[in-house]
């Protein structure tokens, strides 16, 4: 009974992945060939913060995992609310999995040059320099075999990255290993020209 049961799982484990990786990459193409309209909007930033770590509450409970919002209430950018949701889901979800007992995932935000810097720090494993600049790619993991017990189909960043240039803005990561993750989508504080 056990191992009908335990193999019953790891099918549908696979099946969820699969179906999660077609997904994705089905979401990637539509982005890289410029398919995606965003549809852009005033949007206060700390709301959207709050609307993600709802939704990924019970995960952060599950790894014991705090989740800090300390974005200033008035910081208004204008952006796709969806997309959005979506960018700082991928990060802030990463930043649960990828931590350790007891952490924490911080949000922030700061102006610079007409730009909002966004940024998503946790307490984690943090990922080893080599990899640092490959981190965005399709398909690229730092720990293959944790991303895939977690789920991950590794393309998350890369749709990140790809969705915050085609808010006209970037994202970027630093890290030290052991001492966990910054990443930073920068976004424009307006709407950038079509």
């Amino acid at each position: 009974h056990y191992d009908a049961c335990h193999c019953q799982d790891v099918a549908d484990r696979n099946a969820e992945r699969m179906r999660n990786l077609v997904n994705d990459i089905s979401e990637l193409s539509l982005i890289e060939s410029g398919a995606v309209r965003l549809s852009f909007e005033p949007i206060r930033l700390r709301a959207v913060v709050n609307e993600v770590f709802t939704g990924l509450r019970p995960g952060s409970e599950k790894y014991q995992v705090r989740l800090v919002n300390d974005v200033p209430d008035d910081y208004i950018v204008v952006a796709d609310h969806r997309r959005i949701e979506q960018i700082l889901t991928n990060l802030i979800d990463n930043g649960i999995k990828f931590n350790r007992v007891d952490g924490e995932v911080r949000v922030s935000a700061e102006l610079q040059n007409g730009m909002t810097f966004v940024h998503v720090k946790d307490t984690g494993v943090g990922i080893p320099p080599e990899h640092l600049n490959r981190v965005f790619e399709r398909l690229y993991r730092v720990d293959k075999a944790r991303s895939r017990e977690m789920g991950g189909t590794g393309l998350g960043l890369a749709i990140v990255k790809h969705l915050t240039r085609a808010h006209g803005g970037d994202a970027e990561v630093k890290s030290e290993p052991g001492k966990g993750c910054e990443f930073t989508i920068k976004l424009p504080t307006r709407q950038p020209p079509t």
